[in-house]
């Protein structure tokens, strides 16, 4: 429903403090430029976690996606059958506190090659090593097709490589077993609070090795991951995780949960699948409880702290309502939201974080009358359209997602109320910090930079204000109608895919059947004069 607020300072007491959103380089100001890869080095084992007996791990008929649908809406069920032959994860995973959160795991993997070119190694990114997360990952033994291997391990331990003894061509398939331990150390908290288990509280994502994206002619992409930015570049797949931990922990996850078992050890064992995902991720702690609500045929979890739930400061019921405005609103203007069930997890995060189907928001915005809570919520919540569903390599072109989420945060305030004069006042804070940052005489890069040529505040600067402000650019000159069709396709293209810049200027181009290569040059390349002067 929509509704005006009575003060149009809306825009903002927060966006002072927007900006913990939207420029998270106030807390990263100092970190130093990063080498972009890795080198590989024969495994090495830790032994802070022993090597754990072996885990009983099913076989998988890997044709079977009939679980997997039950992740879907009714409607887009059937996208499910595109990715049979998808990278497909089935992991079983026991959670302890010892007192640290400590995981001791086995998943399956069925990787296809879809590259085009024969392979001999497939490689997996162990996320959890870099430093940008400061997590403890150890694989202790990998299988090919049943048959122990010697895998290649970085300096960094975070780029696994594994050899394959025939050479897999084209089209064919195999099953790989990865045995690991992880261990987050209580009090870790890291990259925006996206890893770590502080006050209570698991937040697991990139918790599993990740298979890794191979570009024909290029290779297995290894970058080593900036601080600042987001760690991961994936393909969608399938995920089903059989995820044990103590009985009295809450958990939610990415996809939907189909069951549960109760052991005599006191622990529960849920069973959890996805439709087609990019990631998986989970959240768990004996803090939460789960508030439900329905939005155009999606369940809305709201995970969220019973210790602050009787507080008459608690934002529980002013989330859920910008949680189901925002769902509506991205559904009507950009395309429809495919999975049955979406998470939104109140998290010691200090801003907010995406991942698919689940969405992590800073407890200390969970309070009625923080206006950022609802900043927050709809940039996330848009996300799941731009990185969950039309993915990108986050590292080396971020503002194909974090650009345009910040400008889903227009089209957000512009549909929630009536009066104009608050998304008015939003947008023009972006253009007020944008023309602050540029009075300081710091540079005024391009946007298509890799996240470690951003450096001090010109990661926030550019990417989450700059980037914005270019689509506002683009409705000036081709209008805002149809700019939100361009998104609209972009997103039909490009659903569970791969984007590049490319392709979001061949959308904007098709449909306002403009050339607009002078804007995107100047904007996203850096290659051209100012916009003003190329239409004078």
């Amino acid at each position: 429903m929509k509704k005006c607020l009575a003060a149009l300072s809306l825009c903002l007491t927060l966006l002072s403090g927007a900006l913990a959103l939207s420029s998270p380089f106030v807390a990263y100001s100092a970190q130093p430029t990063l080498q972009p890869t890795e080198t590989a080095v024969p495994l090495t084992t830790p032994t802070l976690v022993p090597e754990p007996p072996r885990l009983d791990l099913p076989e998988v008929d890997w044709q079977d996606v009939s679980a997997h649908k039950k992740a879907m809406k009714p409607a887009f069920a059937d996208d499910v059958e595109r990715f049979v032959d998808a990278n497909r994860y089935f992991i079983v995973a026991h959670l302890t506190f010892e007192p640290d959160a400590v995981f001791r795991a086995a998943q399956r993997v069925r990787f296809t090659n879809r590259t085009g070119e024969a392979l001999d190694l497939i490689v997996f990114r162990l996320y959890a090593n870099t430093p940008a997360l400061g997590g403890r990952m150890t694989v202790h033994r990998v299988e090919v097709n049943g048959v122990k291997v010697a895998p290649s391990l970085s300096d960094l331990r975070s780029v696994l490589g594994v050899p394959l003894p025939v050479p897999l061509q084209a089209g064919e398939s195999v099953e790989l077993r990865l045995d690991f331990t992880l261990v987050m150390t209580r009090g870790l908290n890291t990259s925006y609070g996206r890893f770590g288990y502080v006050n209570d509280v698991v937040s697991a994502t990139a918790w599993y090795p990740t298979l890794s994206v191979y570009e024909p002619k290029v290779g297995w992409w290894t970058d080593l991951p900036s601080p600042q930015g987001d760690p991961a570049y994936t393909e969608t797949g399938l995920y089903e995780v059989h995820l044990t931990l103590p009985a009295d922990m809450v958990v939610a996850a990415s996809g939907v949960i189909l069951e549960q078992r109760r052991n005599a050890d006191s622990t529960i064992t849920y069973r959890n699948v996805t439709g087609p995902m990019r990631d998986h991720a989970f959240q768990a702690s004996r803090r939460y409880m789960i508030t439900e609500t329905e939005a155009d045929g999606t369940r809305i979890l709201m995970l969220h702290y019973k210790d602050r739930a009787d507080l008459p400061t608690d934002g529980t019921k002013v989330a859920m309502q910008y949680s189901v405005q925002a769902l509506k609103i991205f559904n009507a203007t950009f395309g429809e939201y495919p999975y049955a069930q979406l998470v939104v997890a109140q998290n010691p995060t200090p801003s907010g974080v995406e991942f698919p189907g689940i969405i992590q928001i800073a407890e200390s915005a969970w309070v009625q009358g923080n206006r950022f809570l609802e900043v927050v919520i709809a940039h996330e919540i848009g996300h799941q359209w731009f990185y969950a569903l039309v993915g990108n390599n986050q590292v080396t072109l971020p503002w194909i997602d974090e650009s345009l989420t910040s400008y889903t945060e227009f089209v957000y305030f512009r549909a929630a109320y009536d009066d104009p004069k608050v998304a008015e006042r939003y947008i023009d804070s972006f253009q007020q910090r944008y023309t602050a940052y540029l009075a300081r005489s710091l540079p005024d890069l391009p946007l298509e930079l890799p996240v470690r040529n951003y450096t001090g505040i010109s990661y926030g600067a550019i990417i989450y204000t700059k980037g914005p402000l270019f689509f506002l650019e683009l409705e000036r000159v081709i209008g805002r109608e149809t700019v939100y069709a361009a998104i609209a396709e972009y997103f039909r293209r490009h659903k569970y895919g791969i984007a590049v810049t490319d392709d979001v200027q061949r959308a904007f181009e098709d449909i306002s059947g403009r050339n607009l290569s002078a804007l995107f040059n100047q904007w996203v390349r850096g290659s051209e004069p100012r916009t003003e002067q190329l239409l004078n």
